[in-house]
């Protein structure tokens, strides 16, 4: 993509994307690493968690070391999140992330990412996705999960989770759309999660991609460390497991975000 005029974020170039997916928008923004690295470039994309409470600016904010370290960073909005247009649902974001990645397949023809070099953080519900996407393709360096929510099956059978749903409903109005209809949402994840395609222990079993690394707080109650290592005994593929002592499954004072970077950064050195 070039522009006769580009447009900056501090000392990096940034643009706008807006991607058609099923008649619906997909909005994003890609940021590019400043001089003097040269395309074609590695990306890394950021899938985000339930229910999205940052904006893309914040997130990029929080990971412009990515950009320092030579890599694009391409942040979006799955469809029902936000600014992109459409509802929420597992096929709708699954559907997104090919989408994504075609995206960039397709200006890596014009020598402006790495085709070898498409990588992707995934965040709390954002790394069901992760893996989902790459159980079903074969073009992902790396992989990195952090906080992930991996049995999405037990949460959306939880009783507790009609609760999340109101609460969403109520003070986050805007954020997610397509759930307004509590239990008529409930029954079409249950309905999505009896297909085998999204279920995680066989998904697992099917991930292709070059390195796999989960990140975890010591202390998740969400998906407990034991949790993790029990679905990824499925796996074929040896994965990195980095633990975050005392944290839980977000976290919550600038030592713990400054430990979380640190993993990240040591894993796309």
């Amino acid at each position: 993509m070039e522009f006769s005029e580009k447009q900056l974020d501090g000392s990096y170039e940034v643009c706008g994307v807006d991607i058609q997916n099923q008649g619906e928008l997909l909005k994003g923004l890609l940021y590019f690493p400043p001089k003097p690295f040269e395309k074609p470039y590695p990306i890394i994309l950021y899938f985000h968690g339930f229910p999205q409470l940052f904006t893309l600016r914040e997130i990029v904010k929080s990971h412009k070391y990515i950009l320092d370290l030579g890599y694009s960073f391409f942040v979006f909005n799955f469809r029902g999140y936000r600014f992109s247009e459409g509802n929420v649902s597992i096929q709708a974001q699954v559907s997104d992330g090919h989408k994504i990645i075609e995206f960039v397949e397709l200006m890596a023809k014009d020598n402006i990412f790495n085709k070898n070099d498409i990588n992707i953080i995934g965040h709390d519900f954002g790394a069901f996705i992760a893996l989902l996407i790459c159980s079903q393709i074969k073009n992902i360096n790396k992989i990195i999960l952090v906080t992930p929510i991996l049995d999405l099956r037990k949460h959306v059978f939880d009783d507790n989770f009609i609760n999340t749903l109101n609460y969403i409903n109520r003070f986050l109005p805007g954020n997610i759309r397509g759930i307004s209809n509590v239990n008529e949402f409930i029954n079409l994840t249950k309905k999505e999660l009896t297909s085998e395609e999204y279920q995680i222990q066989k998904v697992v079993d099917h991930l292709s991609c070059g390195k796999l690394k989960i990140v975890i707080g010591e202390k998740d109650k969400m998906t407990p460390i034991s949790e993790v290592k029990e679905i990824m005994q499925h796996s074929k593929i040896d994965y990195e497991l980095a633990i975050i002592n005392n944290m839980g499954h977000q976290y919550i004072d600038d030592e713990e975000l400054e430990k979380l970077n640190k993993e990240l950064i040591n894993y796309f050195l």
